[in-house]
Formats: C-alpha cells, sequence, structure tokens
C-alpha cells in the first residue's frame, strides 16, 4: 500500500513539473519548462499566419538587431553611418564621417539600453588605410559624465550625442576603421 501511495505521488508531482506548451498571438507554439528554458514546437505556416486578415495585429517598430561590428569600411562623400557597436546594453553608433583641419572626425550618439545610469565610455579605434597599413591607433572617450552630478549621466532609455572621435591622419577618400568598447562605467 505504501508503494501505491508513493507511486501515485510521484505520477502527481511529475504531472505539476511537466512542460507547458502555450501559443503566442502569432500562432507560433512553445513549449516551456520548468527549468525556466523554453523552445518553439512548431512554426506556424503561411496559411496558419493572419498576415492579410482584418484580425491582424498591427506591426510595431522594433530596434533591429544588428552584430557587433569591429570593422567598417569609411568613405568621405558618403552620408552612411560608420559602424554600430553595443556592449552592456549601450549602443554607439559612429555616424558618418569626415576630413577637417588635418583630422578624420566622426561623430557619435549612444543610446543607453540598460537599467543603470552610464558615466563614461571609451572605445578602442584603430585607422588603417585602404591597403591595410594602420595609420592611429586610439582611446576616445566619447561619453564622459561629471561623477556624482546626476544631471549630467546617460540615463536608461535616453539617446545623446557623444563626443566626436578625431584621429590626426593624412587625407585620402576611404579608410578602414577597427573599433571595439573597452570601457563602461555605469552607476
Amino acid at each position: 500500500m505504501k508503494r501505491l501511495i508513493v507511486l501515485c505521488g510521484l505520477i502527481a508531482s511529475s504531472q505539476l513539473m511537466a512542460a507547458q506548451q502555450i501559443t503566442l498571438e502569432d500562432g507560433r507554439k512553445v513549449l516551456l519548462n520548468d527549468d525556466f528554458t523554453w523552445h518553439y514546437v512548431t512554426a506556424p505556416t503561411a496559411s496558419e499566419t493572419p498576415a492579410n486578415s482584418a484580425a491582424a495585429k498591427p506591426v510595431v517598430a522594433a530596434i533591429p538587431v544588428v552584430q557587433n561590428q569591429t570593422g567598417s569600411l569609411i568613405s568621405l562623400n558618403s552620408d552612411k553611418p560608420t559602424m554600430q557597436l553595443s556592449d552592456s546594453g549601450v549602443d554607439i553608433l559612429l555616424a558618418a564621417a569626415s576630413y577637417q583641419d588635418g583630422q578624420l572626425v566622426i561623430p557619435t550618439s549612444l543610446t543607453n539600453q540598460s537599467r543603470q545610469a552610464v558615466i563614461t565610455v571609451e572605445l578602442e579605434v584603430e585607422v588603417l588605410d585602404s591597403s591595410g597599413a594602420v595609420l592611429s591607433k586610439q582611446k576616445a572617450k566619447v561619453w564622459s559624465s561629471i561623477k556624482r552630478m546626476a544631471d549630467t549621466y546617460l540615463r536608461p532609455e535616453q539617446i545623446a550625442t557623444g563626443k566626436p572621435i578625431k584621429v590626426d591622419v593624412e587625407s585620402a577618400s576611404q579608410y578602414q576603421i577597427k573599433a571595439k568598447v573597452v570601457n563602461i562605467e555605469t552607476r
């Protein structure tokens, strides 16, 4: 009798701890495991998705997910952004570069998507010529707040213009640039 009670208890507890399958609004099915992991069960086919129906939900714009770049080609006559870096919830956009007064100038902007205020963002920037020879390698602080002055911090969900990166190089029509985030201080 004791074995029967134990067996029934095990069966009941396994049913409580079993994975749960749910269906998302877009028709995808997800299996939720008791160890806080999940995976898709099936993907909806074209006939199952409500793409052209009146009941379809409006599309919400989202921030694009880009792979973290480390190198890019700069053309001075282009208005295309140079590259985007991301680290610890901080996105750094290196805008289109220009050549002014013997320097390559790259404007920057930052978006704080983390939950903490950002005090300092420092990049390591390497500028190469079109053949790959290193022209300059330097560290550049693109965001710097005054410690203990909360008004100067880059707050969560805030976008701000950063300090431009200025590199002393000879004038050329194209450069290669490699950049990476080396330091982010938060509070």
